[in-house]
């Protein structure tokens, strides 16, 4: 499949948007969720801090189009965001269990059904673990695929993540270890795309735009709660993207840290993100707006 050009995040990836979009403005993200710079050097940093429990699963105006993607895609590409590991019925239930609990709604299904069912009630995907991926309902995938981490354990999943396990795997592994089932933890993670899809679960095989000014900032609020009852875990993604122009518009310190933070981007990071091929003409081009 080839990626086909719009400017729809709630239509997948390789489709043309079927509804007047004409009139959406994506929502800016959260001044708290927006990259920000730790050091002069570039570090991966596990960045977790305590959350409140009421603010756990928010909605807000984009929450209804994304279920309604959600829902789309369960009829029509199913196989593609739902996956379950063998004998993850239980734990999958658990997690189901905590959304719907939080949402305050009855759950009606068992199993990876639950799952389904709780990932309809919030706009966050639902990755369930068990000290390796058991289950999980992702709809907004960042060019990886659900099933292809099935039965891996944390660093096996941040494989292809540049610098993954030198400079965040120890740390990562203490924090799930950590976790607890009243207290979630909320972290963020940024790149930019030349797609907009948030259904995206591969990358172009080549770069899709010439204009650095046609890219997108993409933004995941991810949370972690332990399960008490089967001794796993939920980690939540929720996924924003808004268009570059819009985000360094935001003023010249969100500019100005977009560009120190990509300026200092390893190579090989750099192309994780996939960054490395715009770096330099959108180095250029946010100069402009610093």
């Amino acid at each position: 499949m080839t990626h086909v050009l719009h400017q729809h995040p709630f239509t997948p990836y390789d489709e043309l948007p079927t509804i007047d979009f004409t009139s959406f403005k994506a929502l800016p993200m959260a001044d708290s969720m927006l990259p920000a710079e730790m050091t002069n050097e570039f570090r991966h940093r596990v960045g977790t801090r305590p959350l409140d429990m009421a603010q756990w699963l928010p909605s807000d105006e984009e929450t209804a189009p994304t279920i309604a993607m959600k829902r789309e895609l369960l009829r029509t590409r199913r196989d593609e965001v739902v996956s379950l590991h063998p004998g993850g019925e239980v734990v999958a239930q658990e997690a189901a269990q905590l959304v719907a609990d939080f949402v305050g709604t009855k759950l009606q299904s068992t199993g990876i059904d639950a799952l389904v069912e709780a990932a309809l009630m919030v706009a966050d995907d639902l990755v369930v673990m068990n000290q390796v991926v058991v289950a999980g309902v992702v709809c907004s995938p960042s060019r990886w695929r659900l099933s292809s981490k099935l039965g891996q354990d944390m660093l096996a999943v941040h494989r292809p993540v540049a610098r993954y396990a030198e400079q965040v795997g120890g740390a990562v592994d203490t924090t799930m270890a950590r976790l607890k089932a009243d207290q979630p933890m909320v972290r963020s993670n940024w790149t930019i795309e030349d797609h907009c899809a948030l259904f995206q679960p591969i990358g172009p095989s080549a770069p899709l735009l010439s204009d650095p000014s046609q890219l997108w900032v993409r933004m995941e609020r991810q949370t972690l709660r332990a399960l008490p009852l089967s001794g796993g875990s939920l980690f939540t993604i929720r996924t924003y993207q808004q268009p570059i122009t819009q985000y360094v518009a935001r003023g010249a310190d969100k500019a100005r840290t977009l560009h120190s933070l990509i300026q200092r981007l390893p190579d090989d990071v750099a192309k994780y993100k996939s960054l490395l091929h715009y770096r330099e003409s959108l180095l250029a081009w946010l100069e402009s707006y610093i």
